[in-house]
């Protein structure tokens, strides 16, 4: 019988290690989204913007209309601001058109999308149009919150996306709520 030769023993004893236990470790969800912890105030006053997001949610500066954008895993969401010239809508039949016009344009952009259902928010200071769908955003497939809020001489729209399967759970613990807090005032100048 040969003698093993300790320099051939390490390299056996690396190759058997090297295979041990790294299949049964699963990868990372990185599409994971938790519920939040708790909510912050994000308050852009030179735009007139202010809004409560999760604290456990990362938010990074936006340019030119898009003011930020609020992400963890799959879920997203985009806060835009527009200055708007011509008269806002304020009663509910120019809310009403306004819907009509935004359903017509989202489907212009996004021909997979499908309406689910619409409402028109009165709050004072604000009057809004809230879609809620399902679509193709950036070739996923994702479910859709979109708000946009006029007011104070603004249209504010906040776009908030996940996965159609995480999208009851993550809307109800943070979607809704944070299109709830979304408040406009006159944008410092």
């Amino acid at each position: 019988m040969r003698p093993v030769r300790p320099a051939r023993l390490i390299i056996v004893f690396a190759i058997v290690l090297a295979g041990c236990g790294n299949s049964r470790t699963p990868a990372p969800s990185t599409g994971r989204i938790p519920a939040p912890k708790h909510f912050r105030v994000l308050k852009y006053a030179v735009d007139g913007v202010s809004l409560r997001v999760p604290t456990n949610w990362r938010s990074v500066q936006g340019t030119g209309s898009q003011l930020a954008t609020i992400a963890i895993g799959d879920g997203q969401m985009a806060v835009w601001r527009y200055a708007r010239s011509e008269p806002l809508p304020e009663t509910r039949a120019q809310l009403h058109a306004a819907r009509l016009a935004l359903v017509a344009q989202v489907k212009r952009r996004d021909p997979t999308f499908e309406l689910r259902s619409s409402r028109l928010v009165l709050r004072r200071g604000m009057r809004a149009v809230e879609l809620l769908g399902e679509g193709t955003n950036h070739g996923e497939r994702r479910a859709v919150r979109s708000l946009h809020a006029y007011g104070r001489g603004l249209e504010v729209v906040v776009d908030a996306f996940a996965p159609p399967k995480a999208f009851a759970r993550v809307d109800e613990q943070t979607f809704a709520p944070v299109m709830r807090s979304l408040r406009l005032s006159k944008p410092v100048a």
